[in-house]
């Protein structure tokens, strides 16, 4: 397998390492603050072997001694499951990891820093302005607070109370998720709708945001109402719409998804540092409108009276997150799209012959990935008892049930499913092979059962 990022796809961002981001920043070049002493490097723990290969995409080695063995219970494991954050969501580049070690070296005024940042992120973003954040969900309660309070002192004080008729925000059902809870944190009062014609009756004075989900475009039902369509019903209410789109760049190849929505005219967008990006799981982005952003800031930390003051970025995330977006834009998403297709293709034939299991393939908002499926009266075995047997053993496998269609899923799959982005070379045999033998192990169960019957 080539290189991915050998092959730049885009020519009209440039490729920066980790210095050259630094330097753009102003942290680089007035002094050896951040580089290190002479003839050192830094202590590391990690047991991995090197990538050798510039900014690929390569994860941890299960199983091998390391930190997390000096925790007892905690095992490393193998991720089936794809960019989820009770994972991780993400392993971070040698670019990555040492330019947050490089920036660990010095101090620096964290407005300055933030600044300089969300100028970058605003530039590849096509914002107006952009900030980071402590992860998409904090991108989206910091939003919810700026379309609550502006830059009013005295309202952002009140927040998460606020005492003011202009609170909720408007979500039709189609784009809800356990997530909106972020809003609420805020301070919003949600009102939820089932149709476009309920939304624009429940618009009106109360009305302070409208919230959007990008993950519904990849679902085919009718009556949702598309990012674009409450972009345009924003507009002409004069309410501000909150797109959530935290998993847009998990879908291999969708570089475009960093200014999607924020070319489509969304008044505030919310990415994920981490999953696709490969930044820091801890961290986000929240781009769009300049007043928006400029009242989220002002919410955040390090402000002391903020609403958003434990939700901290320390300075090596935002290095971290600048490299690992530099990398991001210049990485060949054709090869890796190309390389996780092959993976799954290995997984399903070696599933092929297992009796009375069903294959589909998804790939909706993990990128490419295997659904099993199957009869509980043939295959005696729930999804949970899967689930737990895949991570039993020495090399625990992490898997994720897939319960589409919704936000995550787009297609009528139920089942453990199989996803191949986070996976090193060779892994998607260890994981069929573990498949298989759960199965079969229970066929073999049910068989002895009902001749003992």
């Amino acid at each position: 397998m080539k290189n991915p990022d050998r092959h730049p796809q885009r020519t009209d961002v440039p490729r920066c390492d980790r210095r050259q981001v630094l330097r753009a920043l102003g942290l680089c070049g007035a002094g050896p603050l951040l580089a290190w002493p002479a003839g050192a490097e830094p202590a590391t723990t990690d047991t991995r072997p090197p990538a050798g290969r510039s900014g690929e995409v390569e994860q941890g080695r299960p199983g091998t001694p390391g930190i997390y063995q000096r925790l007892p219970g905690v095992r490393p494991l193998i991720n089936a499951a794809g960019p989820v954050t009770a994972l991780g969501g993400t392993v971070l580049t040698q670019e990555v990891t040492a330019a947050m070690a490089e920036a660990a070296l010095s101090y620096v005024d964290l407005d300055e820093l933030y600044t300089a940042a969300g100028a970058r992120l605003a530039e590849i973003t096509k914002a107006e302005a952009a900030m980071v954040t402590s992860g998409a969900f904090a991108a989206m309660t910091l939003g919810a607070a700026a379309c609550l309070a502006g830059e009013d002192e005295e309202k952002m004080a009140a927040l998460p109370h606020p005492t003011w008729p202009r609170r909720e925000t408007v979500i039709q059902r189609a784009h809800s998720t356990p997530y909106d809870r972020a809003y609420r944190n805020a301070g919003m009062s949600i009102v939820y709708v089932d149709t476009e014609d309920e939304m624009l009756a429940a618009i009106g004075e109360r009305t302070a945001m409208i919230a959007g989900l990008t993950n519904v475009e990849q679902l085919d039902r009718p009556g949702i109402v598309s990012p674009e369509r409450l972009v345009s019903i924003g507009r002409r209410t004069g309410v501000p719409v909150y797109l959530d789109a935290s998993f847009c760049l998990n879908r291999i190849p969708n570089v475009p998804g960093l200014w999607r929505y924020t070319e489509m005219g969304a008044d505030l967008v919310g990415i994920s540092g981490g999953k696709g990006l490969h930044g820091p799981q801890s961290t986000g982005i929240l781009a769009g409108r300049a007043d928006l952003v400029a009242a989220a800031r002002k919410q955040a930390s390090p402000n002391p009276a903020g609403l958003g003051r434990g939700m901290k970025v320390d300075k090596e995330e935002v290095i971290g997150l600048l490299v690992a977006l530099e990398q991001f834009l210049a990485r060949d998403h054709e090869a890796l799209y190309r390389r996780d297709r092959e993976r799954v293709e290995t997984m399903r034939k070696r599933l092929l012959d297992v009796p009375g299991l069903e294959l589909r393939y998804e790939e909706a908002f993990f990128g490419p990935g295997l659904v099993l499926m199957w009869d509980g009266a043939e295959i005696p075995l729930t999804h949970d008892e899967f689930v737990q047997r895949m991570r039993a053993g020495e090399r625990p496998i992490a898997v994720i049930v897939a319960d589409g269609p919704g936000p995550y899923f787009v297609a009528d799959v139920k089942g453990p499913a199989l996803f191949a982005n986070a996976l090193n070379d060779g892994e998607e045999v260890v994981v069929a092979e573990r498949a298989r033998d759960v199965l079969l192990s229970a066929l073999r169960a049910g068989a002895g059962r009902r001749r003992a019957g």
